[in-house]
């Protein structure tokens, strides 16, 4: 089967830490055939998509990850399956992108990406959760101050953080009383953005844990540690991993997630808990397969491309 990756700069790319990467090398594993391409490489012409694609031979190698081989714009139908990897912010660029590949899968029944573009545009990693109150901690999303400054006073310490933010970017902690409240705030809501404000949960001391689904089902977990001088325990952010167990009550809501992940094509996901109370869901590009994979005798990235060439094969 070929295999597309849309990716940022492949010179961007920590490989030692990079899950697209890690999927990349296990396609490449079972003889399927790898090709990448970056935002911008898509294009409509007369109602057919295309895509610049480049192929690629990879290399665990941190020196030569790449071996790039020949570019050329194709339409985008001799792709078998398209895995949807740039980072986040979710904004135009990214947006447009699924417009694009919504309009390639309503003409063919190729490529198979992943995740669903429709998913990926229903699914707020931050506000989606939201709805799931039962399993989450109380949170506030508003763009008005005198919300914020109540919720703070009720809670007495809280965690803010911006609606499209990522790799633990602009996360605060406050605490009441705080002479900085209305400074983060100002910093987070700019002109009338929303904010997401969490009630702190203690158990962020001991780290957060990362939960892997795929197609609704746990793949594995790891834990996030934070640095000795930094709250955030994102990787992105100086976090270390370690193992960890997945509880009972992390299971039950994975379970209650499932059917919901599931009806909106959600191949892939990550699924963020801090004290068995889930704090995100993680679509547009879940991380985390490599510092997982450390703790699990099973090929994690060879279950992830196994199931995706079944799904792929049932969609022909």
């Amino acid at each position: 089967m070929n295999f597309a990756f849309l990716i940022d700069s492949p010179s961007s790319l920590h490989i030692e830490k990079d899950t697209s990467f890690a999927l990349m090398l296990e396609a490449q594993a079972q003889k399927h055939s790898v090709f990448i391409l970056e935002r911008g490489d898509l294009t409509i012409n007369e109602g057919r998509l295309f895509a610049t694609l480049t192929q690629v031979r990879v290399d665990d190698n941190i020196n030569k990850p790449f071996d790039f081989l020949e570019k050329k714009t194709q339409d985008l139908d001799c792709i078998d399956v398209f895995f949807i990897r740039t980072d986040p912010p979710f904004d135009t660029e990214y947006i447009t992108d699924t417009w694009f590949l919504s309009h390639g899968a309503n003409k063919n029944k190729k490529p198979l990406v992943l995740n669903s573009p429709h998913g990926l545009r229903t699914i707020n990693e931050k506000i989606w959760a939201t709805q799931f109150k039962e399993y989450t901690p109380p949170t506030l999303v508003t763009s008005k101050f005198h919300e914020f400054e109540a919720f703070l006073e009720e809670h007495r310490a809280v965690v803010a953080k911006p609606t499209d933010g990522f790799g633990g970017s602009q996360v605060f902690v406050l605490r009441s009383g705080d002479p900085n409240t209305a400074v983060v705030f100002e910093t987070l809501a700019g002109s009338g953005r929303y904010v997401i404000v969490q009630r702190y949960l203690d158990e962020a001391k001991a780290g957060d844990k990362r939960i892997l689904t795929l197609e609704g089902e746990i793949l594995g977990a790891v834990l996030r540690m934070h640095g000795g001088k930094d709250h955030r325990n994102n990787f992105a952010a100086g976090g270390s991993a370690q193992e960890t167990e997945i509880t009972e009550r992390e299971r039950e809501i994975c379970e209650a997630l499932k059917p919901h992940l599931q009806e909106l094509g959600i191949f892939l996901a990550g699924l963020d808990f801090i004290g068995e109370r889930l704090i995100e869901v993680n679509v547009t590009s879940p991380t985390c397969l490599r510092e997982m994979q450390r703790y699990y005798p099973d090929n994690l990235a060879k279950k992830i491309i196994d199931a995706a060439v079944a799904k792929a094969e049932k969609q022909k």
